[in-house]
């Protein structure tokens, strides 16, 4: 399963990389070739849209946590199907949610966006708004699908389609937009491949894994065991999409789409840094499912997770910090000198994020024990705070105070969470973030500082991101490699160089 995992692992990060490059240098030739106004528009309609993915009540991961707890305790196939069943139903039930409110919302955008858009501008942004929905409900039902296949520890079959799905979307994007400058395409074109790949996921998942996926095995008592999770994670999703939206929304009705496109590009950073972050959450639900349910808790418990979390420390950590070594660069350079405030606000926003998302490994065993509830319960409690702090902080200092609310909100969640997670699971916390930044978080930071020096003086943009770049990576990865690695993590080195010599 190591085996299996790792590679997984690797390519998920290979498809997230990639995803990385050919999302930037996409977003950057969509601005460009629609302008602020017109992909202003597009953004303003994807910001509420994102906020009906609060109805998608993490079914994936549910699904995963169910399918992988009963294989651990032996049960039939018929309970599996059942658990299918009872999670596809569910998806269903929301995806009708999602319908009926995109319907409504459908009706008051002429209303809501009176002040920001012009009669023809409203009228392309219904346009959008409709595709965008389409392209929302089939990847919630890919999703919940996508939770079978990892739960049978198919580890690469969901970034595999995302790599399929990336050369595609890039290569009809590029042509399209090309002959039609039109964001209503960007959403055609989104919803079209999602539709395709719901299909394709449904069929690949009933014969590779011979299950009935249907609503005959719904099962009232398998509903009651996951609500709770289910709660927790559409609290959970409630946060993320405040949290990440909510500054981009209130930009749409305060103030128009040439801010939205601006704090669009700082997001855009941001969620590169998110999907590398998370990589591994979904990767070791299995794992931690056997570990927590073999009896391990306490130290015991805590050591298991410190080589999950050193991973999203040294790849997000790396990301971190690489950016604020040369991203002011690499923002003019891609998007042009109007976009340099992008920079500090992806900062502001990824910087919290980062001490949060660190020990976040953590979520399975909650997700284990069935405690996930109150830690969302915790997270309402910040997003309200940063709901209201962005409206304030709009209203009275533009739009950097969209960024800054967040990370405000993101602080608060680091502090009451590891407090939780100390008092109520007994995570050793100090013992696990003394492990997991150890020999990688103050070279880091050397490399970050050195880096933005080395480029801060010179005058050629294109010089100034390639000199601050490769002193980033030359300083870490040297100062890692001699002095930041564990014992596991030399011996993994050792056993790859072992393998290359063999392959000679």
């Amino acid at each position: 399963m190591k085996k299996k995992r790792s590679i997984g692992l690797l390519l998920s990060y290979g498809n997230t990389f990639f995803n990385m490059i050919c999302g930037l240098l996409l977003s950057s030739f969509i601005l460009r070739r629609l302008g602020d106004t017109e992909y202003g528009i597009y953004q303003t309609m994807s910001s509420f849209a994102n906020y009906l993915v609060l109805f998608e009540f993490g079914t994936g991961t549910v699904l995963t946590r169910n399918l992988s707890a009963s294989r651990a305790r032996g049960e039939s196939k018929e309970t599996i199907e059942k658990n299918i069943s009872t999670i596809w139903t569910i998806t269903a039930f929301l995806s009708a949610v999602i319908l009926a409110v995109s319907i409504a919302f459908y009706f008051s955008i002429p209303f809501v966006y009176s002040n920001t858009l012009n009669p023809e501008q409203i009228e392309q942004g219904k346009k959008i708004f409709v595709a965008i929905i389409i392209f929302l409900i089939s990847t919630f039902f890919c999703q919940t699908l996508n939770g079978i296949a990892l739960a049978n520890e198919h580890y690469t079959f969901s970034s595999s389609v995302s790599i399929l799905r990336l050369i595609t979307r890039t290569t009809l994007l590029i042509v399209l937009l090309l002959k039609w400058k039109n964001s209503l395409i960007i959403a055609i074109v989104d919803s079209l491949i999602g539709l395709i790949i719901a299909v394709f996921t449904y069929i690949y998942c009933r014969r590779a894994f011979h299950v009935k996926i249907n609503f005959k095995g719904f099962d009232r008592f398998i509903l009651k065991a996951s609500l709770p999770l289910c709660l927790a994670l559409f609290l959970q999703t409630i946060v993320n999409q405040s949290n990440n939206s909510v500054g981009k929304f209130v930009l749409g009705v305060m103030s128009g789409p040439e801010d939205v496109a601006l704090y669009s590009v700082a997001l855009y950073v941001f969620g590169i840094f998110s999907s590398l972050s998370t990589i591994p959450l979904s990767l070791y639900v299995p794992q931690v499912t056997k570990d927590v349910m073999s009896g391990l808790e306490g130290l015991s418990l805590t050591k298991t997770l410190i080589q999950p979390c050193r991973l999203i420390v040294l790849v997000s950590g790396s990301v971190l910090f690489g950016f604020v070594a040369c991203g002011r660069q690499f923002v003019d350079i891609v998007y042009g000198k109007d976009y340099s405030l992008a920079w500090l606000m992806a900062i502001i926003l990824i910087m919290p994020s980062f001490l949060n998302m660190s020990n976040s490994v953590i979520l399975n065993v909650l997700d284990a024990k069935n405690k996930r509830i109150v830690r969302s319960w915790f997270l309402m409690i910040t997003t309200a705070i940063n709901i209201v702090l962005t409206i304030l902080g709009i209203k009275y200092f533009g739009i950097i105070a969209a960024a800054a609310a967040t990370g405000i909100a993101t602080i608060l969640q680091v502090v009451i969470m590891n407090i939780y997670y100390q008092k109520a699971i007994r995570i050793k916390v100090m013992y696990l973030f003394k492990h997991i930044f150890k020999g990688i978080l103050p070279y880091q930071i050397l490399a970050a500082l050195l880096g933005y020096l080395s480029g801060a003086f010179i005058s050629n943009m294109l010089v100034s991101f390639l000199v601050a770049g490769i002193t980033y990576v030359i300083v870490f990865v040297m100062c890692f490699s001699v002095f930041g690695k564990n014992e596991e993590e030399k011996l993994l080195f050792k056993n790859f160089v072992r393998k290359l010599k063999k392959s000679k």
